[in-house]
């Protein structure tokens, strides 16, 4: 397990070509979202900026979410500002949303705190983010931990005021619920929560069930709004790739916005302690 500690980014990646042949990055897919395409590009000025400033960062990497996701993501800031002062992205993998945030942090006027139990993804992602949006670095932290290793080291301790936590890590439905029951015990704290991948399915191996895990958590009669992608019946996409045999349930959204005000957390019980999900 991760030590739940905060790390600091490795100088020597700023001057690397592919700093992920150093980390040991596997690409698999390639997949990258397209920014600049027809269902995001000329509809939100900022966010054609951000667009323009990552499609100029050369780096080898891949995207796990479309451009309609990020667009989506850079939106719910816009509506929400104002009213967060940190977000907390937990599952970095290559930085496509951390990068995405990166470009917000000016704009908005919030600290990020990158969250993963992979070290690797997090130095790539801050070198992403730096490279990016150099200006917006230095209000990017890097936890080597789990959700509730930063629930119980950082948040418990910290003032961060409210925090919006985006949460695209571990898919499958045990982890899932250890981790937003966790950030019960913080939600005085918590603005929202963005889940991705809600859509998701693949081989029973993975339990890739993060939308039961939400409703385990917050009950059936969830309040939220829907983003990014939703494919339809007969989409290729909505079948097994070749990769992971990952696919996406037609008619159902990439990700959601949770509001807390909005919704309560049925899980765990009032007895439980922090502790017990560490």
């Amino acid at each position: 397990m991760a030590p739940g500690v905060f790390i600091e980014p490795d100088p020597e990646l700023a001057e690397l070509a592919d700093p992920n042949s150093k980390l040991g990055i596997e690409i698999f897919s390639g997949h990258r979202a397209w920014l600049k395409g027809d269902l995001v590009a000329g509809r939100n000025r900022f966010f054609d900026s951000i667009a323009e400033r990552l499609h100029a960062t050369k780096l080898t990497y891949e995207d796990q979410c479309t451009a309609l996701y990020y667009f989506d993501l850079v939106r719910t800031l816009r509506d929400l500002a104002g009213e967060f002062d940190r977000v907390v992205e937990v599952g970095v993998y290559m930085g496509g949303a951390s990068a995405v945030f990166g470009g917000c942090i000016e704009r908005f006027d919030f600290d990020l705190d990158l969250v993963d139990i992979n070290a690797r993804f997090l130095l790539f992602s801050y070198e992403r983010i730096r490279r990016a949006f150099p200006e917006s670095a230095h209000r990017v932290r890097l936890f080597h931990g789990d959700v509730p290793s930063y629930v119980k080291n950082v948040l418990t301790v910290e003032n961060p005021g409210k925090c919006i936590v985006h949460h695209d890590g571990a898919h499958d439905f045990n982890q899932v619920v250890k981790d937003l029951s966790a950030l019960s015990f913080v939600r005085e704290k918590l603005h929202a929560i963005i889940a991705q991948d809600t859509h998701l399915r693949g081989t029973i191996k993975h339990m890739n069930f993060v939308d039961m895990a939400l409703y385990a958590v917050f009950g059936t009669e969830l309040a939220y709004a829907p983003i990014g992608t939703s494919y339809e019946v007969g989409d290729g996409r909505t079948a097994p790739n070749e990769y992971q045999g990952n696919y996406f349930l037609p008619g159902v959204p990439e990700g959601i916005v949770l509001p807390i005000a909005a919704n309560a957390f049925r899980y765990p019980h009032p007895s439980m302690t922090l502790d017990a999900f560490l």
